[in-house]
């Protein structure tokens, strides 16, 4: 999956996704609508309001076509803009052009390769947004064995024709893991973890002296986000078609996207240790409502049959050093 999504030469996100949105393999809510991007400007605004020592270094992690950052900046207001950086951390070439044609080469803005060169910049001290970032992350793929009563990893084989799965050893889950929790999977359930999301942030955030931090991705709390999924929730987009067989997933490898739902109950209990303090937990509906932003009846960002109850808004806090 790392292969498929991140190779530098033949990778999804480092050379052959063309945008974001209708012309896209996918969309994401900003694509399609302004609202999420009103409700964060609100929450910044009043973050500064209440604390004027927070920094106006203003870090979005993964910024898609820009639409997020394009919609934050529209908002904020001259006076606000004009105290604001906002840097933008992308790894993907072919999305950093699309981010600079739509927001422009400004000094307003500024791009890095990574979080540490960010780091840098900043000096530590900086407010992080994203916005379908963990999602963007490799996923490990695990089953449950019911009559070893523990999680085992999936492996791949094939027979000239096409993918088979195999089940492979047991794994040792950190002490903190959700997968530790009750829950009445029968025998074969599959799930997800994002080990490659903790290591990331753990590289980096020594370096965070002080902010907040607001983590928007599609997902839910173990284990309600496996109901009904026995298959689990990796799939693919391609073309805005959404793919769920194994054969489908592992066909065009580097064409297509790969993603998976996140598990808050194991991002909020295993990113604590690292310093983050939560502040919040909530639905996109409940965020931006909290903000008491007006949004169309028929606005897919809070839509509660859709992206509003689908996603989730994380937000927590610098309260000290890595341990």
């Amino acid at each position: 999956m790392e292969n498929a999504l991140y190779d530098p030469d033949a990778g999804y996100y480092s050379k052959h996704i063309s945008t974001v949105g209708g012309r896209g393999d996918f969309s994401t809510s900003p694509t399609l609508s302004p609202t999420l991007a009103r409700a964060v400007v609100d929450w910044l605004k009043k973050l500064w309001r209440e604390n004027p020592s927070l920094p106006r270094d203003v870090i979005e992690i993964g910024a898609g076509d820009g639409s997020l950052a394009q919609g934050i900046l529209g908002n904020l207001g001259i006076f606000a803009r004009r105290k604001l950086k906002y840097h933008i951390v992308e790894p993907s070439a072919p999305l950093v052009n699309k981010q600079q044609l739509k927001l422009g080469k400004s000094q307003r803005c500024q791009w890095h390769h990574d979080m540490r060169q960010a780091m840098d910049q900043t000096g530590g001290r900086a407010i992080i947004i994203s916005n379908e970032l963990v999602d963007a992350f490799p996923a490990e793929l695990l089953q449950w064995h019911a009559g070893k009563k523990c999680w085992c990893q999936i492996l791949l084989d094939h027979d000239g024709t096409r993918w088979i799965e195999v089940s492979g050893n047991p794994v040792h889950l950190p002490q903190n893991s959700s997968l530790h929790g009750n829950h009445a999977f029968t025998n074969g359930q599959k799930v997800e973890r994002h080990d490659s999301y903790i290591h990331w942030l753990a590289g980096w955030i020594p370096k965070w002296q002080l902010g907040e931090m607001l983590t928007i991705d599609y997902g839910d709390l173990f284990p309600d986000l496996y109901h009904r999924r026995p298959e689990g929730t990796l799939r693919a987009y391609f073309a805005q078609q959404r793919l769920e067989s194994l054969n489908e997933i592992l066909s065009r490898p580097g064409r297509q996207d790969l993603t998976t739902d996140i598990d808050f109950t194991d991002l909020r209990a295993r990113t604590t240790p690292l310093g983050l303090l939560e502040v919040a937990y909530q639905t996109q509906l409940e965020f931006i409502a909290g903000h008491k932003i007006r949004a169309a009846p028929d606005d897919v960002a809070t839509n509660p049959h859709g992206a509003g109850n689908a996603f989730k808004v994380l937000w927590q806090r610098r309260c000290g050093a890595a341990g």
